[in-house]
Parts: structure tokens; C-alpha cells; sequence
């Protein structure tokens, strides 16, 4: 009688020649096996599913981060990850309330209730209710009341951001202690995109049961993109390093994000590729997607979501990032020369700006430090919505540097690439100004003076920037970012200008920046540092250039 195998993705089936070459007992052996672990898994997937070797990176992410934004391409399994790592904290850590959000409740029903049952262990799927347990699930209905209580008391209840964002207001979430080894301490699931409002929130529903190392009971969203740059998107990776990449194969070996650090710094960004997925049918997935635009390849294989073509720099995008180590003039400055400028935006009030670019031989530009730059703090804040261009952030807050202070982090900006004692007198490198606060008058105990004379009595050398108006110079950086995107990136065809992924605060500012956010917009100041270097026409010189010749007059 003739074997029937069950198809699995994972476990193969042997070819004839194979199952021939094992013999009869032995062949029986093993279908007996796979058939037993093949049902294990499918009516017991708590204590026998799957591990996935992609769910890795987000379990090490989860450990030492306190929000984790999982953005996978269709069926990565990043929803089956977390539902599972979900019932795990619950069951492993007693007394947890955990908070699993969607949409809509029917959204809640149909999809996460039911991955939750799925991986409940299976000696709780029955267990009905008693004085301090609650489990009760039907397919149509979900959970009910929308909640589940185990045996140990803990709690998962199910929202969804249909609902007044006050109800949860007040509540805790999270483990009461440390959790064990081998699960997590999860307070709040978001599945699909949630608006960035319920994550702010939720933040302060999960401090009153961190960790002993200090992070918050952790907050979790997974989804898709396919609404591109939102609001909660641009929160987390609008100046986000990448810290792992790989090739994407649908895009010709063009590398694309796995793991990036956002800004706030307790966060993390891991994106599950439908490759990894060996359960999401990745043949189907690449035929479907065969001769698609790169944006639905990134959003629908990739988890990438795409700047929107309405911003200021339409083409500042990923592929305008450069990882720090990767960059030319940087890594190989040897056969890489560059010319540099630093653009320094100083300001009363609060922090000054400053960027430090450098200028390849083929008028290349690329952003490579700032100042202050994200580990001293975020330049701008965009989570109130009533304030058009946010508030400033920790970095931009006064810091009581004077002229001194600020001369020492120019000396420590440009330390690496300048070759006289007396800063920006050779070719290789400028320092500029804005024009206007640099040489504003102001008093001083021996008479008046303004930040320029300052400077230079500090032995830094600075230049007013060029006094044009701000839309020429937004159209020098539009001037410098421009290329055919609908063609790969190639020595003909490629942006004259490039952005360091440590320069997480300027790339941040950059892609959220707007004219009509006006001039007090919380965004401007790097921006404002770029305009001075993009409208200055700096371009790289050599000795030779630099050299004076036949001096003489009459």
C-alpha cells in the first residue's frame, strides 16, 4: 500500500530513489515520525510549532529594547511570531496583563484572537471558566468579554483603536517581575499599522512594571506598510541607522534594511522578509511581484515602506544612506580625496547646529557628522500633532556652552581631516555661517561684538554663508539629490549627495521638513546648515589648485 505524505515546507519529502535506498522498515520509520511531528505541530503548535530562524532577531531585539517595530513583507510570519511570544509571557509569568490591539473588533476576532487560541497550550483550550480562570473561545465570537484569564491569573485582553484612545487611560501592563528566562515581558500588541497616538499612551501604561534593568514592559506593532511614510512609520524611522542588512533578490542584489535603530534609542525596527518564511509561499510572492515598481516590492516582500513623493526632498530616501563605514572619501581617502565644509547654525536660546560635509572630486557631497548628533539627544519631537514642524527636542535644548565650548566641538568636529593649527585656512576645509546671527551685534563687558569676531578670537576662521533665500536653497539640496529613480544607481546616474547614518538627527529633520511649517518650525536648523553648503558651489581642490602663482601688481 502506497505512502500518503503530508505536505510540509520544512519537512521533505524523500525522492523515490531516496525512499528505495532506505528500505522498507526504515522508510516506515521515518513517515511515521514525520507524519507524528507534522500533527504535533498543527494540534499542539505552543509546545511543538515551529522556530523560525528570522523570529531570532527579534527575540534579541526584544531583550534589550523597549518598543519593537516588526515591519515584514506579506505572510513573514510576523504576526504568528508575536502572538506566540504573547501566550508564552502570559503562561510563563504570573499575574501579566497584556493589552493586543487592532483596528476593529471584528479585525480582532477574525485575526489576532485567533492566532492567540492558536498557540494557547492545548490543555488550556478547554478549561472553561472557575474562580480564577477564564477561557472561552468560539470562531465566530473570539474570546469572551475580549479577554482570556489563565490558570495563574494572568490576563490578555483584546482592543482596538476603534475605540476611545481615554480607555487606556490608568491601566498597568506587563509582567510584575523580571520574566523568566526564555519569554518576554510584553505589555502591549499592536498588529496592523496603529496610529501614533495609542503608542504614546500605551508608553506610560508600561513603566509601572519595567524591568530591574530599567526598560519598560515592552510594545510591540507588526504590519505591513502599505500606507508608506505614516505618521507612526516617520516616528520610528526618520533618521533610523541600519545596523544589518542583506540583499533583496527581487531587486537585483540591492541591499535592503534588517534590523535599524530608530533615534529613541529604546527602539528598534526588524523587518521580516517573505523569503524567510519557508510557511508564506515565496514562489507565489515573487511571480506575483515580477515586473512590479520597487516601491510594492520593498512594502509587499520586504516590509520597506517608501518616502512619500510629497515631501520637500523627494528623493532622500534609503537609497541615499550610506552606512558611515561604507563611505568613499571615509573608508579609501586616499584614492577618495575631498574637500570639506562645516555649516554651523548657532541660535540664542537654545543649542547650536552644525554639519560637517564632505566634497568629493566629483562633486559628490556627503553628510558625515553632526552636532549634536542623537546620542546627545533628538533634535526635533513630532509627536504633539497640534504643532505644525514639532518642538524642539533634548539635543536642541540650551546647553550654557559659550564661544569657547562651541570652538572645542568645532576643533573635535573637524580634528580628522584638517591640517593646519589655525582651522579652515587651507583649501580642504571651510567653516561657515548663517549669515544673519553670525554677525548680529551684541554687547559685550569691552564693547560690542558679534559671534563671527568671537570665533576668530578663539583661532576659528569663519565665513558668512551665502545671504540667499531659502527656496534657492532648498533647490540647491533638490539640485544636488536629483537622478533618474526609476533606473539603478550607477556612475552615470546617481545623486550628488549622500547622508552618514550616524547623521541620524539632520536625515531625521531633512525628510519631515516643510516650507509652510514656517520659520519657527523645530525642523529648520539642519536643514538650514545644508542650504549654506548646497548654495556655496563648493567643490573639491588640490594642492596644485590651492597654490598661488605669479603674484605680482602694479
Amino acid at each position: 500500500m502506497p505512502l500518503t505524505w503530508t505536505p510540509h515546507p520544512i519537512l521533505e519529502i524523500p525522492s523515490q530513489d531516496e525512499q528505495i535506498a532506505m528500505g522498507a522498515d526504515s522508510l516506515l520509520e521515518y513517515y511515521e515520525r514525520r507524519e507524528s511531528a507534522i500533527e504535533r505541530e498543527r494540534s499542539d503548535p505552543y509546545a511543538y510549532g515551529t522556530e523560525l530562524d528570522h523570529w531570532k532577531l527579534a527575540d534579541q531585539e526584544l531583550k534589550t529594547h523597549g518598543e519593537v517595530l516588526i515591519l515584514g513583507g506579506n505572510r513573514s510570519g510576523k504576526s504568528e511570531l508575536i502572538s506566540k511570544r504573547v501566550v508564552q509571557s502570559a503562561v510563563m509569568n504570573p499575574n501579566s496583563v497584556i493589552w493586543c490591539f487592532t483596528a476593529t473588533s471584528q479585525n480582532s476576532i477574525a485575526h489576532q484572537q485567533a492566532l492567540i487560541y492558536k498557540y494557547l497550550p492545548k490543555e488550556y483550550k478547554n478549561l472553561g471558566r472557575s474562580r480564577t480562570h477564564y477561557i472561552s473561545y468560539s470562531v465566530k465570537n473570539g474570546f469572551t468579554n475580549s479577554s482570556l484569564i489563565l490558570p495563574n491569573r494572568s490576563r490578555i485582553e483584546f482592543r482596538n483603536w476603534a475605540q476611545d484612545i481615554t480607555t487606556i487611560e490608568g491601566g498597568e501592563v506587563g509582567c510584575p517581575d523580571d520574566p523568566v528566562p526564555g519569554s518576554h515581558n510584553i505589555g502591549v500588541w499592536f498588529d496592523e499599522e496603529v496610529p501614533y497616538s495609542f503608542i504614546i499612551t500605551a508608553r506610560y501604561r508600561c513603566l509601572t512594571r519595567a524591568d530591574s534593568d530599567g526598560l519598560p514592559a515592552r510594545i510591540v506593532a507588526t504590519f505591513t506598510t502599505i500606507s508608506g511614510w505614516t505618521q507612526c512609520v516617520n516616528a520610528y524611522l526618520s533618521g533610523a541607522r541600519t545596523i544589518q542588512d542583506s540583499e533583496a533578490e527581487l531587486l537585483g542584489g540591492e541591499k535592503v534594511p534588517v534590523i535599524q535603530q530608530p533615534l529613541r534609542q529604546i527602539a528598534s525596527v526588524v523587518y521580516f522578509h517573505t523569503k524567510n518564511n519557508p510557511y508564506g509561499g515565496w514562489k507565489a510572492m515573487k511571480a506575483q511581484l515580477e515586473g512590479c515598481r520597487r516601491d510594492e516590492i520593498l512594502c509587499r516582500a520586504y516590509g520597506v515602506p517608501v518616502k512619500p513623493s510629497d515631501s520637500t526632498f523627494r528623493h532622500l530616501d534609503d537609497r541615499v544612506i550610506l552606512k558611515h563605514e561604507d563611505i568613499p572619501i571615509l573608508n579609501d581617502p586616499k584614492n577618495n580625496p575631498a574637500s570639506y565644509v562645516l555649516a554651523i547654525d548657532p541660535a540664542g536660546a537654545k543649542s547650536w547646529f552644525m554639519l560637517l560635509v564632505g566634497i568629493s572630486a566629483n562633486g559628490t557631497h556627503y553628510v558625515i557628522k553632526e552636532w549634536p548628533d542623537p546620542g546627545i539627544g533628538e533634535w526635533a519631537d513630532l509627536d504633539r500633532n497640534d504643532k505644525p514642524g514639532g518642538m524642539p527636542g533634548d539635543g536642541a535644548k540650551a546647553n550654557g556652552f559659550g564661544i569657547d565650548e562651541y570652538a572645542d566641538v568645532i576643533r573635535d568636529m573637524v580634528k580628522d581631516i584638517s591640517k593646519e593649527e589655525v582651522l579652515g585656512s587651507m583649501g580642504d576645509l571651510e567653516i561657515i555661517i548663517d549669515p544673519r546671527m553670525g554677525s548680529a551685534t551684541y554687547l559685550k563687558s569691552e564693547g560690542t561684538s558679534n559671534i563671527i569676531s568671537d570665533l576668530q578670537e578663539a583661532n576659528i576662521n569663519v565665513y558668512p554663508a551665502e545671504g540667499l533665500h531659502i527656496d534657492d536653497g532648498l533647490q540647491a539640496i533638490n539640485s544636488l539629490l536629483a537622478y533618474d529613480s526609476t533606473k539603478p544607481i550607477d556612475s552615470l546616474n546617481h545623486p550628488k549627495l549622500y547622508f552618514s547614518d550616524r547623521c541620524g538627527n539632520t536625515i531625521f529633520c531633512c525628510m519631515n521638513y516643510r516650507v509652510d511649517h514656517g520659520l519657527k518650525s523645530a525642523l529648520k536648523d539642519p536643514v538650514d546648515c545644508l542650504r549654506y553648503v548646497a548654495i556655496g558651489n563648493y567643490e573639491y581642490m588640490d594642492d596644485e589648485q590651492i597654490n598661488v602663482e605669479g603674484t605680482g601688481g602694479y
